[in-house]
Parts: structure tokens; sequence; C-alpha cells
């Protein structure tokens, strides 16, 4: 028995070693700069340690409006404890994701040995876990979703610890308590989780019908702990907002195919408009389970995309076939199996009932658990193989040089290809202009800012002003008196600058004013002194993306 636990101990610790060398490797290089995501969060967590107040004077708010994108609180508030203990340095709006998702190896561990009872699996799937390109590159860029997923882990292993030994409600007591908080991390997790615990106590229903009065005290504490949380959705119009904006009804194809069933009749136009809204919900959640999507170039589909780089590693595909063949044929484990299945499904739900389509970062908890099937797979790959001496390491070398292959080439496109072709994904050089304009202050009486940029095509870039105010070391308490919206096209002012469109025809004739603007704001033929362009600014890969212009 000794030998046993010390031969899963010594490969478990390695497994989190591993996971834990790609997670922070570089972690302040790569990516190669915040996107404005992480900036605002940033600021927003500074401001609140300093001030107890966000950017814009609220008051320990339960949503952060930050770039009128409402994000949830938790990932703010802990980012600010890290603050208070580390100080201010980039590095520590990334910290939270990546231990998180560190300690989600772990999480992974124990869920598994708890719902199959198999040490090899658990040690399998928190092998996937580690090295998986999803996993990776979330914990890299500072998701909420990270950390929720590494709550429920550990509060659904805790329950199903408490199937196991009835007797102890403790157990059950730390299940509700970590499933609570996950509800807290991220939005969607505050739908979902409720609905999964729901299945959960329904496939296990015997278990806690059985024990209703042991039951019945931690549930009212569960309740008690989301009564906040159920509180927040219902009186924070923030939360509305999100909700709305990021729905499926948003998709311009679905307008386009609403407009289409319009009727004179009201009743049929009705029908119809409803009929049209199931039927794209529908079949855009079904996309969600894309082969190709999953396995080959899911990670494409983010905002920071990969090339051709799948969520999962392409060699997982023939493990996860293996996984569901295992699991179907598996006698017992009924129950199991039926959670997982109702983990996959409604985890899915976020991804497919939004207006992008594909959100990967809203289904992490999904593709957990397909590293969970994967792991199922290659348990019973080894099973199979162990049963020809003769084919047996030849197999497994080969699957090893196959799965090397495909990871280095992951570890490749992440920092290499990544931030060469992608950059202006992550608004790279928005750090670079901020802290030259600041460079500039005492030559200039103001200085303007267009965030409008891109390589292809221009878009605007969000969140201008966070960037300025934090690379600036602007105090949180000075911003929050000065910010204020203009009376120009898209304009934030404070101090003496001024993020907005530039309007060339105009803005040419300001005096002692620094602008800096893209060539999709400002074309340089139309720059007659090519003199005052006195800085240029460059994407990663080299392409023009600013010039700073001296009037």
């Amino acid at each position: 028995m000794r030998k046993i636990i010390s031969k899963q101990s010594l490969l478990l610790l390695s497994i989190i070693l591993i996971g834990g060398v790609f997670r922070f490797y570089r972690l302040t290089d790569f990516p190669v700069q915040l996107n404005h995501d992480e900036i605002s969060q940033l600021y927003d967590a500074i401001s609140i340690a300093e001030t107890g107040k966000d950017v814009y004077g609220n008051f320990m708010p339960t949503i952060f409006p930050s770039v009128n994108d409402f994000k949830s609180p938790f990932y703010t508030y802990i980012t600010s404890l890290f603050y208070l203990f580390l100080g201010n340095k980039e590095v520590i709006i990334k910290l939270p994701g990546v231990i998180f998702g560190w300690l989600t190896i772990i999480a992974v561990y124990f869920f598994v040995l708890k719902l199959f009872k198999n040490w090899r699996i658990a040690i399998c799937a928190s092998f996937f876990t580690a090295i998986s390109p999803f996993e990776i590159f979330f914990s890299r860029k500072s998701f909420e979703n990270v950390a929720g997923i590494f709550f429920m882990l550990f509060g659904f292993a805790s329950l199903l610890a408490y199937i196991d030994k009835k007797s102890n409600t403790r157990m059950l007591y730390i299940g509700f308590l970590f499933l609570a908080i996950a509800t807290y991390t991220y939005f969607s997790h505050a739908i979902l989780i409720p609905f999964l615990l729901f299945s959960f106590v329904l496939i296990y229903r015997e278990h806690f019908l059985n024990n209703v009065k042991r039951v019945l005290l931690p549930v009212l504490v569960l309740g008690v702990l989301l009564v906040p949380l159920v509180l927040i959705i219902i009186t924070n119009p923030g939360a509305r907002y999100r909700s709305k904006t990021v729905f499926i009804t948003q998709d311009v194809n679905l307008e386009r195919n609403i407009e289409y069933s319009k009727s004179e009749n009201y009743l049929t136009s009705f029908l119809l408009k409803n009929k049209a809204i199931l039927d794209f919900s529908f079949n855009r959640y079904l996309e969600q389970f894309n082969v190709d999507f999953i396995f080959a170039n899911g990670l494409d589909f983010t905002g920071e995309r990969l090339l051709n780089q799948g969520l999962l590693l392409l060699i997982q595909l023939p493990l996860f076939v293996l996984g569901l063949i295992y699991l179907i044929r598996l006698n017992g484990f009924k129950q199991a199996k039926m959670f997982i299945l109702a983990w996959i499904l409604l985890g899915m739900l976020p991804s497919g009932l939004t207006f992008e389509s594909h959100s990967p970062h809203r289904s992490i908890m999904v593709f957990t658990m397909l590293n969970i099937i994967c792991a199922v797979g290659f348990y019973w790959f080894i099973q199979i193989t162990k049963k020809s001496k003769r084919f047996f390491y030849p197999l497994i070398c080969l699957f090893a040089l196959a799965l090397i292959f495909n990871f280095m080439y992951f570890i490749h496109m992440y920092f290499v290809n990544f931030p060469f072709e992608r950059s202006q994904h992550i608004q790279y050089p928005f750090k670079q202009v901020a802290l030259y304009a600041w460079s500039q202050y005492q030559n200039f009486d103001s200085i303007i800012f267009d965030p409008q940029f891109g390589d292809f095509e221009p878009k605007i870039g969000a969140g201008a002003y966070y960037y300025f105010a934090y690379y600036g070391q602007m105090p949180p308490d000075k911003f929050q008196k000065e910010y204020r919206l203009g009376d120009k096209p898209r304009e934030v002012l404070f101090d003496k600058f001024s993020i907005r469109e530039v309007y060339w025809l105009t803005d040419k004739d300001l005096k002692n004013t620094l602008v800096i603007a893209s060539p999709w704001s400002v074309r340089e033929k139309d720059i007659e002194d090519k003199n005052k362009i006195i800085k240029r600014f460059f994407f990663y890969n080299g392409k023009l993306a600013f010039y700073a212009i001296k009037l």
C-alpha cells in the first residue's frame, strides 16, 4: 500500500511541476502585452486597493463597468489583494489566473479520483490538464473562468466524498462552500452551477433523499451564500445589460433571419421570429461540438486567437474516442456517466447562446471534462496494449513521440507565431504609445490619441484611457476626479489627454498638441510636413501601427 501511495504521489508531484513550468515560464513576457481586459482590471484593482472605489468612483462595486462590458468582481478584488502584498507590477493581474490554473491540475486529480475511484485515471487526467493548450493559454491570460473551474472541481469532489461517506457532513459543507464561491467568479457560472448542482442532486438523489435531515442545514447555508448573488443579478442594471449585449440575439446573421421572418400578421410574425431564434440557437449550440473546433482550430476563435491550434491536442482525438467507447461499455458508474453528460451539455450553453460563433473561454469547464474523457481513453489504451508485450513499448513510444511533437507545435505557435501574427488582438503597441505620450507630457498643452487601429482592417481599441492612466502611474483618486466624457466622437478626457476620434481636416490646425493616430485615422500623404511625424509605433510583426504628430 505504501508503495502504491508513494508512486501515485510522485507521479502527481511531477505532473504538477510540469504544469507549473508551462504556466509560469516567462509569464511577464508572454503574452507580449496586457490586453484591454487585463489593463482595465489591473487599474480598477489598484483603485479599489487605494481608494475603495473603481475608476468611475463607484464604492466597492458588485459589478465593474470597466469598458462598458460589466465584469464580474471576483478577479478584480483578488488582484487588489495581490497588489497590497506585491505592489504595483503588471504580473499581478496574471497571477490569480495562473495560480488557479495551476491548482486546477490538483483539483482535476481529486475530482476524477472521487468520480471513478481509480487513481490511474486521475493521474492521466491531471497530466492532460497540465499540458492541454486551452489550460495553458487561458491560465496565462487571466480569465476569471479559470478560477471558477478550480472551485467547481473541488466543490463536486467534496460532494462525491460525502456520498462515499454519508456520515461526514463536513464534506457537504465544504462542497457547497466551494460551489458558492464558484458562482461569484464568472457570469455564466452564476447560472450554470445551480443547474449543474441540481442535476448532481437529481442523479445521486437516493444519497440525499435518504438523509434529508442531515442535508437540510447545509442546503440552507448554500442558499444564504447565494442570496447576495441573486440580489446582484436582480438589482444591478449592469448584470442585465451584459446579459443582453452578449446574448445570441445580437448576432447579425440572426438579426437578418428575424428580419426575413417578419409578417404583417402579428401572431405569425411572433411565431416565425421565435422559430428563427430557436433554430439558430440550436444550430449554434451544436456547432460548439465540432471536432475541428475542439481538436484542430478552436483557439483560432478566441479574441487572442492562435493559428490552427485546437483547444485540446490533436493527438487526444483518438484517446477521446477510446474514452467514450470505454465509458459506454463500462459496467456500473451509471451515475458518474450521467453527471459527465450533464456537465458537458450544460457547460456548452454559454458559448452556444452568445452572439459570437464560438466563445471557448465561456466553456472551459466542458474542455476540462473532455480532457478527463481523454484520460479514460488513455487508461484503456494502456490496458489494451499491456496485453501484448511485443507491441506495448513500441506503441507507447510512438504515442509519446506524437504527443511531444503535437505539444511542441503548440508551444511554437504560442511563443512565436501568436505574438507575431496576432499582436493587434492584444492591442499592441498601446503600452508603448502610453509610455511615449507621458514622456512628452511637459512638451505639449494637450495630447490626443485616436485608438482606431488595425493591421488588416480598422477597429477601435477598447479601454485606451486605462493604458494611459496605468502607465502614467496616475493616482486612481486623481483619475476618478478628472475622468469625463467629451463632446467629440467617443471622447474621454482627463488631465491634458483626450482619447477620441481624430478629424484631421480640423485637428491639423491645433497648436502645441501631440496627436497620436494610425494610418486609418490620418493618412500619411495628408500630413504636408513629414517632419511633424516625430515617432512611429509598430505592431509586433513590424507593420506600422501609429505615428505621433507634433502640431
